[in-house]
């Protein structure tokens, strides 16, 4: 069963989500990336072809989202290369060839039923290893008042836990960079807003929660996860190409399982007495319907009374339970307009109040934290 069928298995087919919502979040992605003019262009095709968003929508709840169509697009690309789409999803692709919507949407006309197979049953999954520059600031800054004690790291959504490795990666966030200088995963960002520590404590534990995990030998699968990867922007092949290398001589530990439902047994097994638990997602609650969110809360509510809790998060604004409002939001689908940065913590068995730190680039390009 696929990760999307799995996550959303208790769902019937009519909480899928709507044209309107569908054709909404192409129209924010065409306007939000610039820095991928292709992409964004394509993705405008989207938004105006009734047909496209039909297809879109054969997605599983919450899935309806104009990244999924164009992995399965590039993937498509990548199995068959001949196809008219094709020379739109290099990475030396440029809007100086011309539209590249026509082309696309002769090839979604003449694979509709493999690209609605794969819309259908797949998901995207978190794969962006440049993540590791706000993980990894996340995580320093929840340790900030614990520095001594060790800690329990775990992933929500997972994937192949490419970011489980944060500390092994060599990261530069402005002025400062940490990690081993041997490795071959380096991770970069810009830093706009206030100084970003990037030291920790010792980690003691680390493990990943997800419905599909992906492990290193898993050829199809990480086919998929290249797939999801966006070609014009430089660098991002070679350090997945990279991270896989890294999984393969150091696989992470990953535990097939919801991540709400699965996620009190996973700290239970995985937990180290004593350890302050820090649990992050980056762009994988988005993905679990909003009423659900709140399960997570309420598990680590209760692990708080064995010690520290920390829940960092980096997702779209809105779509973490019990944050700060961040402006308006649409109750029924998280607007994909930003990646803000945000925190619940628990100390001595009580909650802290929640804090937002600030907003981030998705793959982890820059850094703006309060």
């Amino acid at each position: 069963m696929s990760e999307a069928r799995d996550r959303h298995s208790h769902e019937p087919d009519d909480a899928r989500d709507s044209p309107a919502v569908a054709r909404q979040r192409c129209l924010d992605f065409a306007t939000m990336h610039s820095e991928v003019p292709v992409y964004a262009r394509i993705v405008a095709g989207m938004a105006d072809d009734d047909d496209a968003i039909a297809l879109l929508c054969s997605a599983a709840p919450g899935q309806a989202r104009p990244v999924l169509l164009l992995a399965a697009l590039h993937e498509l690309t990548m199995l068959q290369p001949d196809t008219a789409a094709a020379q739109w999803f290099s990475p030396d692709a440029t809007l100086d060839r011309g539209d590249p919507w026509p082309d696309v949407r002769r090839t979604i006309d003449a694979h509709r039923d493999e690209l609605r197979t794969v819309v259908a049953g797949r998901s995207t999954q978190t794969n962006e290893v440049n993540r590791a520059t706000y993980v990894r600031a996340m995580v320093s800054r929840a340790a900030a008042d614990l520095p001594d004690t060790p800690v329990t790291i775990v992933e929500l959504g997972a994937s192949a836990g490419f970011l489980l490795g944060f500390d092994d990666y060599r990261v530069t966030v402005g002025e400062v960079t940490v990690g081993p200088e041997g490795t071959g995963v380096r991770c970069r960002a810009e830093n706009r807003g206030a100084p970003v520590a990037l030291d920790l404590p010792p980690i003691c534990a680390r493990v990943g929660v997800d419905a599909h995990p992906i492990g290193p030998d898993d050829t199809d699968d990480l086919r998929w996860l290249r797939a999801c990867i966006w070609p014009e922007m430089p660098g991002r092949i070679e350090r997945f190409d990279a991270a896989v290398e890294h999984l393969r001589s150091d696989p992470p530990e990953l535990v097939r399982a919801d991540m709400v439902d699965g996620l009190a047994q996973v700290i239970t097994t995985h937990r180290t007495p004593g350890s302050h638990l820090a649990v992050f997602s980056s762009w994988a609650l988005t993905y679990v319907a909003r009423e659900r969110r709140t399960g997570i809360a309420d598990v680590l509510a209760d692990a708080a009374a064995d010690g520290p809790v920390s829940w960092v998060t980096a997702e779209p604004p809105g779509c973490v339970p019990g944050l700060p409002e961040q402006g308006p939001t649409d109750d029924a689908a998280d607007r994909l307009t930003g990646t803000v940065v945000g925190a619940r913590r628990w100390r001595d068995g009580e909650e802290l109040p929640a804090q937002v730190w600030g907003s981030v680039h998705p793959h982890g390009n820059w850094i703006n934290l309060h």
